[in-house]
C-alpha cells in the first residue's frame, strides 16, 4: 500500500523489515517494491495476501492494536509522517536510510 499511495521510503522500510524477518522472502529478488510490482511472481503473492487479509480484516487488526485511524492521523502533517510513526521511525531516520 505504501508504494501505491506514493510513500517510497515507507515501502522501502516495510521491504527491509520483511527481509530482516525472512531473508529468503520473494521480495528480496527485487531491489525495490516498485521493481517487485512489475513481476508476475510478486503480484501473485500480493493477490494471495490480499485474499488472506482483505481491507476489513486489516482494519480489525489495526483496531486490535489500538490504532484509531480517524483520530490518530489528524495529529500528523503528512501520511508519510503518520506511517513512519506507526512503524516506530522518524522522517529523519527514513531519509538517512532510504533517501528522498
Amino acid at each position: 500500500m505504501a508504494h501505491r499511495i506514493e510513500l517510497p521510503s515507507i515501502a522501502a522500510l516495510c521491504r527491509s523489515r520483511v527481509l530482516d524477518h525472512n531473508p529468503n522472502h520473494g521480495i528480496g529478488r527485487c531491489d525495490t517494491i516498485a521493481e517487485a510490482m512489475e513481476t508476475e511472481d510478486f503480484l501473485a503473492l500480493l493477490k494471495q495476501i490480499q485474499r488472506r487479509y482483505p481491507l476489513e480484516k486489516a482494519e480489525t487488526l489495526l483496531d486490535n492494536l489500538g490504532i484509531e485511524l480517524a483520530n490518530e492521523r489528524d495529529a500528523y502533517f503528512t501520511d508519510q509522517e503518520y506511517a513512519a510513526a506507526l512503524l516506530g521511525e522518524s522522517l529523519e531516520s527514513l531519509r538517512e536510510r532510504f533517501g528522498e
